[in-house]
């Protein structure tokens, strides 16, 4: 999604690049198209030029560009197939924007954490404490920096051999909700277990399974 908006503002901006071209009487249609595609093509290169993560949005932001030029290009010197191209990149981005804001107030990513030799040392504790103490049940929330927040969901002894998923999360205003389905399938935890790492996580979080079950805050 990030590069999608980075792309989204380089159309606009090769767009404001032609609106600016009309100030010279000079310029026709091939002109114009030429003149965004170098400006383009010179973004593309500087990103490239510095490399990394910091070049990149660069040269995405060239690209978006370099396509309004090649837009420029086909539509000629039709007025209509002019209108209707310019409508849609213009509109295009908008429509990124407003679903990427969206997203931000309503979505949150998520990633089910593999439990293995590689987990930190604190989640590998807490998942190893959870196999003893099998009675435990609900959730417990982790958050060691301002990047890493994550929930362990443990399921009890009275669900052994259950299996847990992540059916998706919800951002609602300060509260984020965790919906999970829980099936049977022969899983050899003595306490079912998952590790969710989110990117963002609310004030307040609800835990609730398919079958309605809702889970508590385990302190």
């Amino acid at each position: 999604m990030g590069l999608l908006i980075v792309y989204a503002t380089g159309l606009l901006i090769g767009v404001a690049l032609v609106a600016l071209s009309y100030f010279s009487k000079e310029l026709d249609n091939k002109k114009r198209s030429i003149f965004v595609a170098v400006i383009g093509v010179l973004a593309i290169i500087g990103g490239l030029v510095i490399g990394g993560f910091e070049g990149m949005p660069i040269s995405t932001i060239g690209i978006g560009i370099f396509t309004v030029s090649i837009l420029l290009l086909i539509a000629g010197n039709k007025s209509m197939v002019r209108k209707v191209v310019f409508a849609l990149v213009v509109f295009a981005p908008l429509a990124v924007f407003i679903y990427a804001g969206l997203d931000e107030f309503y979505g949150s990513n998520f990633i089910v954490v593999a439990k293995n030799e590689n987990m930190d040392s604190y989640l590998k504790q807490y998942y190893e404490e959870l196999q003893v103490k099998t009675d435990m049940q609900g959730f417990k929330r982790f958050e060691p920096n301002n990047e890493e927040k994550l929930i362990v969901l443990s399921l009890g002894k009275e669900k052994q051999g259950n299996n847990i998923e992540v059916a998706g999360v919800e951002k609602q205003g300060d509260r984020t909700l965790i919906n999970v389905k829980t099936f049977y399938n022969q899983s050899t935890e003595k306490n079912p277990t998952i590790i969710i790492f989110l990117d963002k996580l609310g004030e307040n979080v609800v835990v609730k399974d398919a079958d309605g079950t809702v889970y508590e805050e385990v302190k």
